[in-house]
C-alpha cells in the first residue's frame, strides 16, 4: 500500500512535467515504506534520512523547472502557481528544520504523510492546465520552426 499513486493524479501534456511526477510519487512511497520499517526497528534512520534528502531536493528541482516552463512560455497564471509552490516550500522548510535542528524526524515523516491530499489538488487543478497550456506553446512553437 502506498501513500499516493500515480492514477491518483492527471496526466500531464508535457512529457517531462510527467515524468517529474511520476519520480515524486515513487520517492514518497519508498519514504513512507522506510518510516514504517524505521518505527519497527527494521531500518536505519540514516536510510530515512538520506531518502528524505533526496525527496527535498526533488521537489526543489521539480518546482524551478515548472517555473522555468511558465516563463519560457509565458504562462499568464505563473504569480498564482508559483505562490503555491512557495507555500508547500514554507511548510517542507519548517518541517525540515524541526527534523535537521531539533533532530524530530516524525514533524518530517508526518508532512510528507500528509503531503498526498497537497500534491493530488496541485497536480489535477494547478499542474494539469499548466501542463496543457505550455505543450499548447511547444506545439506552435515546433510547427514554426
Amino acid at each position: 500500500m502506498g501513500l499516493i499513486y500515480a492514477e491518483q493524479v492527471e496526466y500531464m501534456s508535457v512529457e517531462q512535467m510527467q515524468q517529474t511526477h511520476e519520480d515524486e510519487i515513487k520517492i514518497l512511497n519508498e519514504i513512507d515504506k522506510l518510516a514504517i520499517f524505521y518505527e519497527r526497528g527494521e531500518a536505519k534512520k540514516e536510510d530515512l534520512e538520506a531518502k528524505i534528502d533526496e525527496y527535498i531536493a526533488h521537489v526543489k528541482a521539480h518546482f524551478a523547472n515548472e517555473e522555468r516552463l511558465m516563463e519560457e512560455y509565458d504562462f499568464p497564471s505563473y504569480d498564482m502557481h508559483k505562490m503555491a509552490h512557495d507555500m508547500f516550500l514554507i511548510d517542507l522548510q519548517y518541517s525540515t528544520k524541526q527534523w535537521k535542528e531539533f533532530g524530530d524526524i516524525n514533524k518530517m515523516v508526518n508532512f510528507i504523510r500528509k503531503s498526498p491530499e497537497w500534491i493530488v489538488l496541485h497536480i489535477n487543478t494547478v499542474d494539469a492546465p499548466t501542463s496543457a497550456y505550455i505543450a499548447e506553446k511547444m506545439a506552435l512553437e515546433a510547427k514554426n520552426n
